[in-house]
């Protein structure tokens, strides 16, 4: 599991990343949750369930975060992007 410093740096970075890109992808995917790593949107998911799910399968080192796509961007913080759910 990485530092709590990383996974809270990767998450501010992707929120920063994401807030640039929303405009662009909002009227096409509008509603669906972003999987973002290293500043990049990775691909679209229908329901953050499933982005957590394919996440952790695709990123052991747990260095990724999750964005829903809406008009008003809303940063949910450390909590609901990067806790390792298994572990509490």
């Amino acid at each position: 599991m990485p530092e709590l410093s990383k996974k809270i740096a990767e998450i501010d970075a992707n929120f920063e990343a994401f807030e640039e890109m929303l405009p662009s992808i909002k009227d096409r995917h509008s509603g669906k949750f972003a999987l973002m790593r290293d500043k990049e949107i990775v691909n679209f998911f229908d329901s953050a369930g499933d982005a957590l799910t394919y996440a952790e399968e695709i990123y052991e080192d747990g260095l990724y975060s999750i964005q829903e796509v809406t008009d008003e961007v809303e940063d949910l913080g450390f909590f609901s992007h990067a806790l390792d759910y298994k572990n509490i």
